[in-house]
């Protein structure tokens, strides 16, 4: 598993919540319509974008006819929780790192024991999988 992870900047973070936040692929032509941010014109709509397909954020999954031209269906390449995991394990020192994460995630988040349960599951699942 790859976990680097480039740093998005707060438009592209806030561009990537827009797609983490809708029902499936999205245009450029759809994200100007939805006028999310009265700053962003089509020029840096599209810029944002391009960042992100580069950046490996987005992914081309298709085309829309719009008006007259043909539109990018893009989305993305890991889920909100996946790239905030990528992003905390690039940040505390890779891979070494990663069960003392788990633990301080589960001791801020578990008040009555129910994450354990969940993570009891998941350790399962991975368990059978290796098999």
């Amino acid at each position: 598993m790859k976990t680097k992870v480039e740093t998005l900047t707060k438009s592209e973070e806030q561009m990537m919540d827009i797609f983490w936040d809708s029902d499936g692929p999205l245009t450029s032509v759809d994200i100007i319509k939805m006028k999310v941010r009265d700053t962003w014109g089509n020029g840096l709509v599209h810029n944002i974008l391009r960042s992100l397909v580069q950046k490996g954020m987005l992914k081309e999954c298709g085309l829309e006819h719009c008006y007259t031209q043909y539109a990018r269906k893009l989305a993305p390449t890991m889920t909100r929780e996946e790239y905030a995991a990528k992003l905390m394990i690039s940040r505390v020192g890779g891979k070494s790192s990663i069960s003392r994460l788990m633990v301080a995630l589960a001791k801020e988040q578990d008040e009555d024991g129910e994450m354990i349960s969940e993570l009891e599951e998941i350790i399962q699942q991975m368990r059978g999988k290796e098999e």
